[in-house]
């Protein structure tokens, strides 16, 4: 869908944000089919996510954020990677001539260093066993990312961390509605379902999205977030 205008894009956020998602439950799911079948879930995890230090530490980095995918189709949106090929490679591999990630050589970036609670928070308690991208990913006040999707396939993939959520900042989901993001909260998302972000308030968005491969725990915590919901 084309949008051109900031009131075509807060028309499209009324017209989804009202929606509930329509979740038929499966009895004794596998990973495989609750991946297949939800348009995001939140996760419960098992540990606390440092959201308020993981916040500090990106405000404080706040110049060397980049602004990821410009060209019209967004505004305000700007990303550091934590892990990646380098801290201003915000976009994935391919974008930048290499042919898989092996050859990419993802690592942590050298602005680790100077957020050293994110860094240890991937390193030793989200529990994956590689990383691709570890974004910080910055909304300014009065951004936006106009409705697309990322994939041509509807399948729950990268995690999405707030760190913080400001009132007024939606991500909306077309035919579903809102995500439910507050701070230190996780959610698993498949970007191939029409999405737009609109941050109508006074203050910068932070959140973190998470690229790579979970650690055998994550079976645990799909199955278990996925049976939660009411």
């Amino acid at each position: 869908m084309m949008i051109n205008d900031l009131s075509a894009l807060q028309q499209y956020l009324n017209d989804h944000r009202g929606k509930t998602p329509s979740i038929t439950k499966l009895a004794n799911p596998t990973v495989s089919q609750i991946r297949d079948s939800l348009p995001y879930l939140t996760v419960n995890l098992p540990f606390a996510v440092p959201h308020q230090a993981m916040l500090d530490e990106a405000r404080k980095l706040r110049e060397f954020f980049v602004y990821h995918r410009s060209g019209g189709r967004h505004k305000g949106w700007r990303s550091l990677c934590i892990h990646g090929i380098s801290s201003v490679h915000t976009e994935n591999h391919d974008r930048y001539g290499f042919a898989d990630r092996e050859s990419a050589g993802y690592s942590y970036t050298d602005i680790s260093r100077f957020c050293p609670v994110t860094t240890a928070f991937f390193r030793d308690t989200l529990g994956y066993d590689s990383y691709d991208r570890v974004r910080f990913m910055l909304l300014e006040p009065g951004g936006y990312i106009l409705p697309h999707e990322d994939v041509d396939f509807k399948r729950l993939g990268p995690i999405n961390i707030a760190l913080n959520n400001p009132d007024g900042c939606d991500f909306v989901i077309r035919d579903v509605g809102i995500v439910p993001f507050a701070a230190g909260v996780a959610n698993m998302l498949a970007v191939g379902y029409e999405h737009a972000v609109y941050n109508n308030s006074d203050q910068d968005r932070y959140h973190i999205i998470v690229h790579g491969s979970r650690g055998s725990a994550w079976g645990e915590y799909i199955i278990n977030s996925y049976n939660s919901i009411g």
